[in-house]
């Protein structure tokens, strides 16, 4: 579904080699960044596509230069520096001198948007594990305190390789209702009837009312018990935030299976049912799943701590990037094959709870141990330093003194 023309994707996503343009010599050129490319222009802002030392990144600067955009440029900056989780963009540092200008430096993703990928016609299952990973995003900038204020199709990005979800562009996001005052360039579409009354009481119901239109373009009228909530014009009767739409999804054909499955025999032997569920059913359910949660807890731990010691052996705030990298590649790996498959509706919440709680508090301890350490673009080291620190980086080579 397109939305107003407040963004016009420059290029063919299923043919990007041939339609990523460079820009012109005239806005000025620096040696550290390859040519840009143009990538995308909404209608406050341009990204751009460039290249350092072998790895794409992406620039998004103001479409002027005025002191309003380059405000809320960096108020977008400092909004989303500390959000680190797997299904949203990551936002590397704010350069008020790039190759395009002022600007903020971001992960590149290689996918497609949502509207896109929709298109592909994806099986269900596809389906349903794309819209739970945005409510895994959503839900954690919730719990930051965060709310979106701009959750559309352009917005949601799924990778080629792994159809995997990054939720992007926090340019309208914000933490408290009073900033809100702003000129609000929201699509009208996804926009809840307060966000577009400019009201400043604006919280995470917002962007339930938009993941409600976001839910019916990718399963259409299939669950409208979920949607018609989420789309209530009285935001006291939505879900209250992501995390509870999540689980509201996750449970979404319970009470079905179970009537059918036990119906019969509740008429037949309620009392022996009612003994087992009560004395053994749910003693053996709860060790089984605080068990699991123990290995999640542990397994998650040991992932720490060998990135732990990776960053007391890397010097430099660069390297220690890297080996957060490598941490959430293993913990991504992990939740794929020991998370994901859990079909059990409640012991998948459960579990899933208990292992986000256990990544967010060892990931913020990581990046606290890395904001510690020095960056050697600004430790006053030689030319030849830099760039020999900068190509061990790129190849994702451990820190090696230079001689």
């Amino acid at each position: 579904m397109k939305s107003d023309s407040d963004v016009i994707f420059i290029f063919n996503f299923m043919n990007i080699s041939e339609t990523f343009k460079p820009v012109g010599g005239e806005m000025g050129y620096d040696s550290s960044y390859s040519m840009p490319e143009l990538y995308a222009e909404t209608s406050s802002a341009v990204l751009y596509r460039v290249r350092k030392a072998g790895k794409y990144f992406m620039i998004k600067t103001p479409k002027d230069n005025s002191g309003r955009s380059l405000a809320m440029l960096q108020r977008e900056y400092e909004l989303s520096i500390g959000l680190q989780h797997p299904n949203v963009v990551n936002v590397f540092t704010y350069e008020p001198s790039t190759v395009v200008g002022a600007g903020i430096v971001m992960e590149y993703v290689d996918g497609r948007t949502l509207e896109q990928f929709l298109a592909e016609n994806p099986t269900p299952s596809m389906r349903c594990r794309a819209f739970e990973q945005l409510l895994q995003a959503v839900a954690y900038i919730h719990r930051r305190g965060l709310v979106h204020n701009d959750i559309k199709p352009e917005n949601i990005l799924i990778t080629r390789t792994d159809n995997d979800v990054k939720l992007i562009d926090f340019g309208l996001s914000d933490s408290d209702a009073y900033y809100l005052a702003r000129t609000i360039g929201c699509t009208k579409a996804y926009a809840s009837p307060e966000l577009l009354a400019r009201d400043k009481e604006i919280d995470a119901r917002s962007d339930i009312y938009s993941l409600g239109v976001v839910m019916k373009d990718i399963f259409g009228n299939r669950y409208s018990r979920i949607t018609s909530r989420c789309l209530n014009s009285q935001k006291e009767k939505r879900y209250a935030n992501a995390e509870e739409l999540l689980s509201a999804f996750k449970h979404r054909n319970t009470p079905l299976k179970l009537s059918i499955a036990i119906l019969p025999a509740m008429f037949l032997m309620l009392p022996l049912v009612g003994y087992v569920v009560t004395s053994l059913t749910e003693h053996r359910l709860v060790a089984e799943r605080d068990a699991i949660i123990a290995q999640v807890e542990k397994d998650v731990e040991e992932f720490y701590q060998i990135a732990v010691c990776s960053i007391a052996d890397a010097v430099y705030f660069e390297f220690a990037c890297n080996n957060i990298v490598s941490f959430y590649e293993k913990i991504g790996e992990y939740q794929k094959e020991k998370i994901s498959p859990i079909t059990d509706p409640e012991l998948s919440t459960i579990v899933s709870a208990s292992y986000m709680n256990k990544f967010n508090a060892c990931q913020e301890k990581l990046w606290q141990s890395a904001n510690a350490l020095p960056s050697f673009y600004h430790s006053g080291l030689s030319v030849n330093e830099v760039l020999y620190y900068d190509s061990l980086v790129s190849h994702h080579l451990p820190y090696v003194p230079y001689e």
